[in-house]
């Protein structure tokens, strides 16, 4: 048995002393305080027997994640990739195949695993996605925004572990070091804040208007980046998040237009955020891209914008949180800072294979004419129909608890409704140390079984209060009215 010196017994390199201050600092919001305690009762309610519980699951509607909350998956991708997922000799080249699996499936299948050069999708693939994967999400952006055919270059798309793995790959680029900042949204999504507490930059933030259902003013852009300048800080480029989360707002093509100017006329690099682009609900609202509105702007022919736009199959209607896939698509990047972005992803080798399979059948289903494609529209057609009355169910009916306001959830996920907190509430959160919404929110999971985030998490402005609800769950109904009771009590508990 080998002994440690006498002078090291006793002590451990890696301790909370030493661990980086960036990492301990950094906050997740959606996966923390709030999402900890559910995980604690999910488990102690597993164990069974009597509890001090007055419900039996958690409803989580803390973090957009459709299929945990009982959302279908599509059935053609799930075709495809069980085929791609089989050895040739159970799958595509099974004597019964045709008897298994859809012509048109089986077809793609086909296609796909040649474009993986033969090897399925248990081997590397290109740093940068595998090709005829990302040929194809340079079709869907040129057919979404009327561009013109070949314009969008394939070499400047990287298929990515989800979005944020690309959100985090360019911050990881646009952070020289501790003077850079980057102006994001608030609220926002914590992922945004929590990259910029890890790499070391700045937290510019530019403030939404909620009385005018969460919208962009450009005056407010123009002082946020000011304060900043007057600060010292090297604002370096600027997210939007389109639609909004956590606000489920929709921008206008006028407003997305303003921004891209923004961003040209003070050299930023714009961080367009639009993940879901399939989730605009409100009759007459439409997603408008930002690499649309640079192109109709004469940007992208005079290079006169630097943007980088995220997708992921995550949301939508495809919700395939766990395959891990998305996109980032670059305009007005030189070739050498493309090169320098090609080593960063070589350093991971490659995203999943499977990730990057499930881009491609997100950008190109079956086509017209083939067997599955009626089945497949249908089915969208039905998971979107249910998102988008769910999203009037739950804003309206957060929106008519009094003590509560909440903007129409319009686009997204997610409703964000504000909350009047009883002075109770407020003065034992501050002997507790957290926020007010934190322990409403901790006191509706214990009450309730719901699980929400605190606003706090997403940042907002001072003295305001609430928390942000997905409206996936088919419980959502009961959830508006669990919560309605809920406030009613909290408020009565915490009365001064």
């Amino acid at each position: 048995i080998y002994h440690s010196p006498p002078e090291t017994l006793g002590r451990k390199r890696l301790t909370m002393d030493t661990i980086s201050d960036n990492i301990k600092n950094m906050e997740y919001a959606v996966r923390g305080k709030i999402a900890i305690e559910a995980d604690r009762i999910t488990q102690e309610l597993a164990k069974g027997g009597k509890t001090d519980f007055d419900f039996d699951h958690i409803v989580f509607t803390n973090i957009g994640n459709p299929h945990a909350v009982a959302q279908k998956a599509l059935t053609w991708p799930r075709q495809v990739m069980s085929l791609l997922q089989l050895p040739d000799a159970i799958g595509i080249d099974h004597p019964l195949v045709s008897q298994m699996f859809p012509e048109d499936a089986i077809q793609r299948a086909r296609e796909m695993k040649a474009a993986l050069g033969g090897s399925g999708i248990g081997a590397y693939t290109h740093s940068k996605g595998v090709r005829a994967f990302r040929e194809d999400v340079a079709r869907f952006i040129e057919k979404r925004d009327g561009a013109k055919p070949g314009s969008v270059n394939t070499e400047n798309i990287f298929l990515t572990a989800g979005a944020s793995e690309a959100i985090g790959m360019l911050m990881t680029a646009m952070i020289k070091d501790d003077s850079c900042g980057i102006m994001i949204p608030i609220p926002q999504y914590p992922l945004y804040s929590a990259s910029l507490g890890l790499l070391g930059g700045h937290q510019v933030g530019y403030f939404l208007d909620e009385n005018s259902v969460w919208g962009l003013n450009m005056e407010e852009l123009e002082r946020s980046l000011a304060d900043a300048k007057a600060k010292g800080i090297n604002v370096a480029g600027l997210v939007i998040i389109n639609p909004g989360n956590p606000t489920g707002q929709v921008l206008s093509p006028d407003e997305v237009k303003d921004i891209v100017k923004f961003c040209a006329k003070h050299n930023l690099v714009l961080l367009s955020d639009e993940v879901y682009q399939e989730n605009v609900y409100r009759e007459g609202d439409e997603f408008f891209s930002a690499r649309r509105a640079a192109d109709e702007l004469g940007l992208i022919e005079n290079d006169g914008i630097q943007l980088c736009s995220f997708h992921s199959v995550s949301k939508g209607v495809t919700g395939e949180c766990g395959q891990r896939g998305g996109y980032v698509e670059m305009v007005g990047i030189d070739d050498d800072v493309v090169d320098i972005l090609f080593k960063l992803a070589a350093s991971k080798l490659c995203s999943n294979a499977s990730g990057q399979a499930m881009v491609s059948m997100m950008c190109r289903g079956p086509s017209p004419g083939d067997v599955s494609y009626e089945s497949h529209e249908q089915e969208k057609k039905t998971l979107f129909e249910g998102l988008r009355d769910r999203a009037m169910l739950v804003s309206q009916g957060l929106d008519s608890i009094p003590g509560m306001s909440c903007q129409p959830a319009t686009g997204a996920m997610y409703a964000f409704p504000s909350v009047t907190m009883p002075a109770g509430a407020i003065k034992a959160s501050t002997e507790l140390g957290f926020s007010p919404d934190t322990l409403y929110s901790l006191d509706l999971l214990q009450k309730t079984g719901i699980c929400v985030v605190p606003a706090s998490g997403f940042g907002q402005k001072e003295g305001r209060y609430g928390f942000r609800t997905t409206f996936l769950s088919l419980e959502s109904k009961s959830v508006v009215e669990k919560i309605r009771e809920h406030y009613k009590s909290f408020c009565a508990q915490y009365a001064e």
